[in-house]
């Protein structure tokens, strides 16, 4: 059996082993991640986006950087947008300066590593063969040898079709050009300095914005633009001159004369229509009374003529609507004319005097007759009311 200090010993000596097995797992696990650096890729800033440029690295190679810093401005096609780191990190090395462009999204453009990883002994990926010819110095190109002048007429054609131009900084912006501009994220300065402008004067126009977004073609858009501008001009190269008539000869001056004297005479206004009908009334009443009885049969009828609606009752019909465009109700349609033709009647106080100087032994029935007669205005409905007025008189 071991003494209590061997066992001390002892236990001390274990733990020193498990101590040591423990650091070196730790170091052989941190030699490992230390050794798998990560490219960056050139983002995808939008669905549609296929190529970008670099604007200007914000973190320089070798430093560190936090979550939340800006690593890099990417320019796109709509705009130029700062890019975020998601983590802790160093920058190792830059496979993309600032100013390249038409760079594919996915290709790597810059090699990145952990914070706490040593850049001395860091294994490094290998870099797509594609990113390094893409990354490598452009060989200088000899200069293109100045071609034969072109006919002035095909440079006048070409000139016509290209109507893009620098936009004009004093501009005052269209209100469609402001809300596609502030839908996009687009700055003022930014879309002066990126749009092409194919408006008059340099101004951006609606369509510019649209192509410069991606949502239209470019060239549909510079041939509308030229199109305009073809038709804004008026184009006299093609108009001629008429001649002077000759002069005439007396007799055809003479008969030209005839002719205008026996010109037919301007029509006359329009005579107004008229409607007229007459009634026939017994006289079993006196006088005054068929008098009332006429004013209230009028009265009636005129009640009954603006009163009464035109349009038929249908579901295609609508009753607001058909107030809407007929003309008021109070304006006058026709006017009426009554003549009321009633003969001298006999009472009893007169009739004993009449039969003195009467041959006649008993008086002949007689009836009184009555007029109408409506005089149409100028209104839409005024014969279709006045009809009505006929028929409850």
């Amino acid at each position: 059996m071991l003494s209590r200090t061997s066992r001390l010993v002892l236990n001390r000596h274990l733990q020193r082993q498990l101590k040591n097995v423990v650091v070196s797992k730790r170091n052989f696990s941190l030699t490992k991640y230390a050794q798998e650096a990560t490219f960056f890729p050139m983002p995808a800033m939008s669905p549609t986006m296929e190529e970008g440029g670099i604007v200007s690295w914000k973190v320089q190679e070798g430093a560190e950087y936090a979550s939340g810093d800006v690593l890099v401005e990417v320019e796109t096609d709509k705009a130029t947008i700062a890019v975020e780191a998601q983590d802790d990190g160093k920058l190792v090395k830059i496979l993309k300066h600032d100013g390249d462009k038409d760079i594919k999204v996915g290709l790597p453009i810059a090699i990145l590593a952990e914070p706490t990883d040593d850049l001395a002994t860091l294994k490094l990926p290998e870099v797509p063969a594609e990113t390094e010819s893409a990354t490598a110095a452009p060989t200088p190109t000899p200069a293109p040898e100045p071609e034969a002048p072109k006919d002035t007429s095909e440079s006048k054609s070409s000139s016509s079709t290209s109507t893009s131009t620098t936009a004009d900084p004093k501009q005052t912006l269209f209100p469609s050009v402001e809300i596609l501009l502030e839908e996009n994220g687009i700055s003022h300065e930014d879309a002066l300095a990126k749009i092409s402008a194919t408006g008059p004067a340099g101004r951006i126009l609606k369509g510019d914005v649209l192509a410069y977004l991606g949502k239209i073609s470019v060239e549909s858009n510079k041939q509308i633009a030229s199109y305009i501008e073809s038709k804004s001009h008026l184009d006299l190269s093609s108009i001629q001159l008429r001649e002077p008539a000759a002069a005439t000869s007396s007799t055809e001056s003479t008969s030209t004369t005839a002719s205008k004297e026996e010109a037919p005479k301007k029509p006359s206004k329009p005579q107004p229509v008229v409607i007229e009908k007459t009634f026939t009334i017994e006289l079993d009443a006196p006088r005054d009374e068929i008098l009332k009885n006429i004013a209230l049969r009028q009265h009636n009828a005129e009640l009954a003529a603006y009163a009464t609606k035109l349009y038929q009752e249908s579901d295609l019909n609508d009753p607001i609507f058909e107030d809407l465009i007929a003309p008021p109700k109070n304006t006058e349609r026709f006017k009426v004319d009554i003549k009321a033709n009633i003969p001298f009647q006999r009472n009893a106080n007169t009739a004993a005097f009449d039969d003195l100087f009467s041959h006649e032994t008993k008086p002949q029935e007689e009836e009184a007759s009555v007029t109408v007669k409506l005089t149409l205005n100028n209104v839409a409905d005024a014969k279709e009311r006045a009809k009505i007025f006929l028929s409850h008189f």
